[in-house]
């Protein structure tokens, strides 16, 4: 079996791990699939190019995303691969910092309930399965983008504020250094939903999804993707045991609850902390 691993190369962190992760699950079905060849293929795809490549399975054929349906009201974004339904992060990519205009620092300071936030405007990549999380809890979106315009839309303040994972905050301005004069990551707010990640084959490979899906089992009721796991984001871990700052709270009514791996957040509130449900929004 051959397995290209897209890796879009704007999160490095994620992609080790998820790489890693990859090679840990084909390593233990060995035995019962047979050897394997795994290739890590950099380039960067929209949401919609990159499913129409995983759908022919030519160039890649496996890639880690949030789950999502495979219908979707989006016509031109249908999701035509395999999902493996085993989250492989927790909830961790649900943890987002806001990348905001050091301009407008004082003006996020002023911010303690979830309205606040919601009358400013996130930005997001078109096709991004967290446009319709934050619509459906009532914050504006300008989701027109795609990912590699976002820090100039906020840089020309077209949107307020950006939502960056936990694992991508120390590497986020690294690529554009230019900025960093004028963007920085808000150190007391955090926004927090279940996003559960998981894998997706190509559909023209039903057999590899079985594999993935029969490795990531055996790697969790070993402890063995666990250990990957805290050992990968140790920082991203200590950040949220030690949180301080404000969190608000959305629902993602798209996913179902059996994928969503914890009752509660991988981090509990601290005392003190603001913890503010968004969950009576505005609809979509």
């Amino acid at each position: 079996m051959e397995f290209r691993y897209w890796d879009w190369g704007a999160t490095p962190k994620r992609d080790d791990y998820q790489f890693a992760l990859l090679t840990l699950a084909l390593d233990k079905t060995t035995k019962d699939y047979g050897p394997y060849q795994l290739t890590r293929v950099v380039k960067s795809y929209s949401t919609s190019r990159l499913r129409r490549e995983i759908n022919r399975g030519d160039v890649v054929n496996v890639h880690a995303g949030p789950w999502r349906p495979l219908e979707t009201s989006d016509d031109k974004l249908p999701e035509r691969s395999l999902r493996v339904n085993v989250p492989i992060f927790k909830d961790l990519l649900g943890y987002r910092k806001l990348l905001i205009r050091r301009d407008d620092l004082d003006r996020f300071k002023r911010i303690v309930q979830a309205d606040d936030l919601k009358e400013l405007v996130v930005g997001q990549a078109n096709g991004w399965v967290d446009v319709e999380i934050y619509r459906h809890n009532g914050y504006r979106v300008n989701d027109i983008a795609n990912p590699a315009t976002l820090l100039d839309m906020l840089a020309k303040k077209r949107i307020d504020y950006i939502p960056i994972s936990l694992m991508d905050v120390d590497t986020i301005l690294a690529s554009r250094p230019e900025l960093a004069e004028q963007l920085m990551l808000l150190p007391d707010i955090t926004i927090y939903f279940p996003l559960p990640v998981i894998f997706y084959v190509t559909i023209h490979e039903p057999r590899m999804a079985e594999r993935l899906e029969a490795g990531l089992n055996l790697a969790r009721q070993d402890g063995s993707l666990e250990r990957l796991f805290k050992s990968s984001f140790a920082h991203e871990l200590e950040l949220l045991r030690n949180g301080t700052h404000k969190r608000f709270t959305l629902t993602n009514p798209f996913v179902p609850r059996e994928l969503v791996e914890e009752k509660k957040p991988l981090e509990a509130a601290e005392p003190g902390a603001l913890v503010a449900s968004s969950a009576k929004g505005r609809g979509r």
